[in-house]
């Protein structure tokens, strides 16, 4: 279900990447791994003013046509963006928010441009909705549930990646850092909550291995976002993993917590 092996692949590839280009091609490699034909990740247009991201393999046609006609209003992706902090599909987002005429067009000019089904993942800081990462198959071609959990980490890391080249100044050109971040650090009891919530642990089983109530879990969980400035778990959980507070081995190891528990 969590395809850990080729996340882990994927990870040192993104991190690696001396620009845009390379990291697209790394994204491009694990969407089709998935069995999508397409990504676009990118920053939303009113979220930064400058130094947005915008990566995609979308058809160059299409492209050039929405960076002509397409307005953010009419972009029915976006403005369901705002309403879930969940990965969701195309064909549901009437379920999150009332299309106008010209919504429903977009949808249908995607269509009709040779994209299929789509899996958005928005990419949320806490009050705001900054950007998205786009999944998307060829025309008539499903996407199966279990795919979900899996791209709304994948979709979290890559905005993460491409946002940092975006802000170290490694564009296309893979022109040298400007910038550094200081990752902040969590503490063991929020890394033991984290790794079992990775593992797919509730708040309730995680609490019960560790000796504590969910509600426990859950405030650790959520002062560990607060440090961080993310919305999600699943961002929360990228961002540790990139940052190597969190290991792999932590979340493959079912027998996480037969070592001694962190203090």
């Amino acid at each position: 279900m969590w395809h850990l092996p080729e996340m882990q692949v994927f990870i040192e590839q993104v991190n690696t990447a001396e620009d845009l280009g390379n990291f697209g091609r790394a994204i491009d490699d694990m969407a089709r791994y998935l069995g999508f034909e397409y990504f676009a990740l990118s920053h939303h247009a009113r979220a930064l003013s400058n130094n947005l991201l915008q990566v995609s393999n979308y058809p160059s046609a299409l492209i050039k046509q929405f960076a002509i006609l397409a307005s953010p209003s009419d972009d029915p992706i976006v403005a369901a963006c705002e309403k879930t902090i969940v990965g969701f599909l195309w064909s549901d987002i009437h379920r999150l928010i009332i299309l106008s005429e010209r919504q429903k067009a977009f949808l249908t000019e995607l269509r009709d441009g040779g994209l299929g089904e789509g899996f958005t993942v928005p990419i949320h800081l806490p009050g705001t909705c900054v950007g998205s990462c786009n999944f998307v198959t060829a025309p008539g071609k499903s996407i199966p549930s279990s795919l979900f959990p899996v791209a709304q980490y994948v979709g979290a890391l890559a905005f993460e990646v491409g946002q940092r080249l975006i802000r170290n100044g490694k564009k296309h050109d893979g022109t040298e850092p400007n910038l550094e971040r200081t990752a902040p650090r969590l503490t063991s009891r929020q890394l033991d909550c984290l790794a079992l919530a990775a593992q797919g642990k509730s708040d309730a089983d995680a609490g019960q291995l560790l000796g504590i109530s969910g509600q426990t879990v859950h405030h650790h969980i959520e002062a560990a976002k607060h440090r961080y400035g993310v919305a999600t778990r699943a961002q929360l959980i990228v961002h540790a993993l990139f940052d190597n507070q969190l290991a792999f081995e932590d979340v493959l190891n079912r027998h996480y917590l037969e070592r001694p528990l962190n203090a």
